[in-house]
């Protein structure tokens, strides 16, 4: 069985969601820019983070654990992983605070999911998938070291 766990990087501490997350979910998650890729309400209000929060503290770490990324005792972003057992795979996905971008923070709290992620689950991959036009989680991808395989046209339609 796989119980919430916290993991630490030089910079992070990556933990369960509580609903003392609110304030900084809605801080985060309603930052310019940041739903230009992700499929949440724009604007983002207070009920939508304790939704959210909510789904990540319900959801069963068995298969699709979701990390508060916190820094400094605030958090600025989550990420999580789907994972499909029976196929030894799964996605990871992940966002963080306009604040935080390009300082190799998203990068950093990915890779400590994944190195995580791999020998909790049994896995022989973790895919991730990004629009097109989202550059800086092609970033991301890159620097996890993961291989671009498909371009999926009209795969999802986002609104």
């Amino acid at each position: 069985m796989v119980e919430p766990t916290e993991l630490r990087t030089p910079r992070l501490l990556l933990r369960p969601f509580t609903f003392a997350d609110v304030e900084d979910v809605v801080a985060y998650a309603g930052s310019e820019g940041f739903a230009r890729f992700m499929p949440i309400p724009n604007p983002y209000r207070e009920s939508d983070a304790q939704e959210f929060i909510a789904r990540c503290t319900l959801q069963s770490w068995e298969d699709h654990p979701f990390f508060a990324i916190t820094r400094e005792g605030r958090v600025i972003g989550s990420t999580s992983v789907r994972v499909e057992a029976a196929q030894r795979r799964a996605e990871i996905g992940y966002g963080i605070g306009r604040d935080h971008w390009g300082q190799g923070l998203m990068p950093e709290a990915a890779a400590a999911v994944l190195d995580w992620a791999f020998p909790t689950y049994a896995l022989d991959k973790i895919f991730a998938r990004a629009g097109a036009q989202n550059t800086q989680s092609w970033r991301v991808m890159e620097k996890l070291g993961m291989t671009r395989e498909a371009l999926l046209r009209s795969h999802r339609i986002h609104q």
